[in-house]
């Protein structure tokens, strides 16, 4: 048998303590939910802004870069409070969407000639859907 006795008042506040840490340790992970979506913001901004405004690759690519480290740093700096996984899962992301816009979507828009402002609008969101995926389990408990 237990030799330990909680009153109801203690378990009581032991419980409000739980609770509490719980919606701080929550609060803590918000700033992942902004996080991921910067960087998905940046990512289709860098998308618009070479195809549809015309912007030459480098030029659009250096703010990218500029941004995406300074989130990044910003990140490594509290990733004590980031979710399992949630830096690896958005650094695969990341890679994801270069690869996908890269590789796939904007040599397959210029291949059929779809010139349209849409079609580029409508790459430029497929593309960033791994970075929102990452949304997802930062919303978990």
């Amino acid at each position: 048998m237990s030799t330990n006795h909680i009153s109801i008042d203690d378990a009581r506040t032991m419980v409000i303590a739980s609770e509490k840490a719980a919606r701080d340790a929550r609060r803590a992970t918000h700033w992942f939910r902004v996080f991921v979506s910067l960087q998905a913001a940046y990512a289709l901004a860098f998308t618009l802004s070479i195809d549809i405004a015309g912007v030459p690759y480098w030029q659009a690519f250096a703010p990218l870069t500029v941004a995406t480290i300074s989130i990044w740093m910003i990140a490594f700096r509290y990733r004590q409070s980031v979710p399992r996984n949630g830096l690896r899962n958005m650094g695969i992301a990341l890679a994801t969407w270069f690869a996908l816009y890269t590789l796939m979507l904007d040599p397959a828009l210029q291949l059929f000639g779809l010139s349209s402002p849409w079609w580029w609008v409508a790459a430029g969101m497929i593309a960033i859907t791994p970075m929102l995926a990452c949304l997802l389990p930062s919303s978990r408990r």
